[in-house]
């Protein structure tokens, strides 16, 4: 079932595109060309959906930058919006440049979800217009034509090496949670531009093998357009594991969005993640969690599987408050 739908939906993000005057669009009508470096668009992405315990179904959406090095930021509004209304909102306004080995290439998968009742009928449209040009994505949950109905549908079991999604939570005791759509902190942070506002979390890896590590990933969901976040890892460096040659180091440090930061199992910080984030505008933001399980060989973003989102809300001020 997971290769129908990455088979079709990998299509579907690119529907008819409306170009706009004074642009040269030439190489964008092309979704399979090579990208540009700079001036390209963004394009949304319906990965598929999962049925859930309760009946309803969460349709995962993602986005693909079709720019090589530049970020791309289209606020909630007339050029980033969903349809039904009732599901807008959530969306990212942000969308980075990603590149994963594998099938996951340049898309960024299942960023968030929109959670659907089970007698749901019809489709949930994303539209993002980039300077004027649209593209635009259904999700759904029966795909067109008599012959595989189910085509978009994703699967809730474990991978073929046993790895499934691993859980987040926001208070050691509270509510644990797994999947796209994730679980939201139950309250606004509120700090001051230049001030550093601390986010706890406890996750686990789940799966029906042996249970390892997971990475946290910091992103920027929501914002000012232009306003960048400054993440800081306290996340202590797990025992008995060599630091990487390339990329990041274990431990406390500076964390660049998207870069990985591995969460240790054992000893006092055992699956605990925390980090600072610290923001140069004010604003409300929004900042997401991405916890995965990439080092494992059946766990990738082209594989659809196998990560869990946290989204933290922020309220930013511009002078510190009393």
């Amino acid at each position: 079932m997971l290769w129908k739908a990455l088979g079709l939906v990998a299509v579907s993000g690119l529907l008819p595109l409306c170009g706009a005057d004074a642009q040269d669009w030439t190489r964008r009508e092309f979704p399979l060309a090579p990208p540009n470096a700079t001036g390209n668009f963004v394009a949304p992405y319906f990965d598929g959906f999962y049925p859930n315990a309760d009946g309803s179904y969460t349709l995962s959406f993602g986005f693909l930058n079709r720019n090589d090095s530049e970020l791309i930021e289209i606020p909630l509004g007339a050029n980033n919006f969903i349809e039904p209304t009732e599901y807008d909102g959530v969306q990212p306004t942000t969308f980075p440049v990603v590149g994963y080995s594998g099938f996951g290439g340049p898309r960024e998968r299942g960023a968030f979800g929109v959670i659907v009742p089970a007698d749901f009928e019809g489709d949930v449209w994303w539209t993002v217009r980039t300077n004027g040009y649209e593209t635009r994505v259904p999700g759904r949950l029966e795909s067109p034509g008599q012959l595989i109905k189910g085509a978009y549908e994703l699967s809730t079991g474990p991978m073929a090496a046993g790895s499934m999604r691993p859980s987040i939570q926001f208070s050691e005791s509270g509510p644990s949670v797994f999947g796209i759509e994730g679980i939201w902190h139950p309250d606004t942070l509120t700090t001051a531009v230049g001030e550093a506002v601390r986010v706890d979390f406890w996750t686990r890896d789940r799966g029906e093998r042996e249970l390892g590590f997971v990475n946290m990933t910091l992103w920027k969901h929501q914002g000012p357009v232009g306003g960048r976040i400054a993440f800081e890892s306290l996340t202590a460096a797990p025992d008995g594991v060599r630091p990487v040659r390339v990329g990041r180091p274990h431990g406390p440090g500076p964390v660049e969005v998207g870069q990985s930061v591995l969460i240790p199992v054992d000893g006092p910080d055992a699956h605990r993640g925390r980090f600072t984030a610290t923001f140069d505008q004010p604003g409300l933001y929004l900042v997401r969690i991405r916890i995965d399980n990439f080092s494992n060989d059946d766990s990738t973003p082209g594989n659809q599987c196998c990560w869990s989102n946290g989204y933290i809300a922020v309220r930013v001020t511009p002078e510190p408050l009393e």
